[in-house]
């Protein structure tokens, strides 16, 4: 097990990506519906949609807003009550520095449920989004029905086998440098990113791209480093609620996908109740890549949750 936490670790720390060659559907970003109520709670903004009996939480990843989900919020806000958060300084919003952006993002979030009288929802969450879904299901696991995390995890990836000090220095480094770009920097690190990590259509790349870069560099600095520095590992035995990890699994990967589902398992194992699916045929961005079978498997999780 730990060879292959080293082999992928190197895979993360080299690329982060799979090498199967791009595809295009000539496919789009999907539109969100007209929301029925938008408002903000402290930094954290909030559009809601649909009123079913249930609600789920969709949290987007670093840089990204509720254009991201689109397609989740189209397909379940008919039958169920559905709240797209946007994080501080994200999506064109204005960013308001914070001291610890996890702690502020929880103190909104709970504040969020106390205000909308939300019993037990369920939040799902990619990337960033996922790992803050961890963190508030160690936190309240009696006040969510359960948790879906789209490749976010407890420890980033390529910094897992890290101690902390060396995990906080990294994070450090790499959140200087990101507050320092200018808006053309940043929007070129996110149409290489997008190309080579986040989605396998190349009618996506440039779109995707320019929406992550309406969010303020100092923003994603102070996410990605909180992000990167942390360590949920140790609370995970505390997460007493359904969990579920969906694995982006793209063809032409270096490591088959059951190494790869083993690390992913082996980093959220200290969960009771969680359960590692892979999406075949995606990279990081797996809703856009394979939105109906993202869909389906949280369709499918949802009839297991602690409502």
């Amino acid at each position: 097990m730990k060879r292959i936490a080293r082999m992928v670790v190197a895979a993360c720390l080299g690329s982060l990506i799979s090498l199967a060659p791009a595809v295009s559907r000539a496919a789009t970003i999907p539109t969100l519906p007209k929301p029925a109520a938008a408002f903000d709670i402290g930094t954290l903004h909030v559009e809601r949609f649909g009123s079913g009996a249930h609600a789920l939480i969709f949290i987007p990843g670093l840089a990204s807003g509720p254009w991201s989900w689109g397609d989740a919020i189209a397909h379940f806000s008919p039958q169920y009550t559905v709240y797209a958060l946007t994080l501080n300084g994200f999506d064109g919003r204005a960013y308001a520095s914070e001291s610890d952006p996890f702690a502020s993002f929880a103190t909104n979030f709970w504040a969020l449920l106390d205000r909308e009288h939300l019993a037990k929802p369920v939040v799902i969450g990619h990337s960033l989004g996922g790992t803050l879904a961890f963190a508030l299901a160690e936190a309240h696991p009696d006040r969510l029905a359960g948790i879906v995390a789209l490749d976010g995890l407890p420890v980033f990836p390529a910094m897992a086998m890290m101690s902390p000090a060396q995990r906080e220095a990294a994070a450090a480094k790499l959140g200087a440098q990101v507050a320092s770009e200018t808006h053309a920097e940043l929007l070129a690190y996110n149409e290489n990113f997008m190309k080579t990590i986040g989605t396998l259509d190349t009618t996506l790349v440039e779109p995707a791209a320019q929406r992550e870069s309406t969010s303020d560099p100092k923003a994603v600095a102070a996410w990605a480093q909180a992000d990167f520095s942390d360590d949920l590992r140790p609370r995970l035995s505390a997460m007493t609620l359904p969990a579920l990890e969906l694995m982006p699994y793209a063809p032409g990967s270096p490591y088959t996908k059951e190494q790869t589902l083993a690390f992913y398992r082996m980093l959220v194992a200290g969960a009771p109740q969680m359960t590692v699916a892979p999406i075949d045929g995606a990279k990081h961005f797996a809703m856009l890549d394979r939105p109906a079978a993202v869909n389906a498997a949280i369709t499918q999780f949802l009839a297991t949750a602690a409502w």
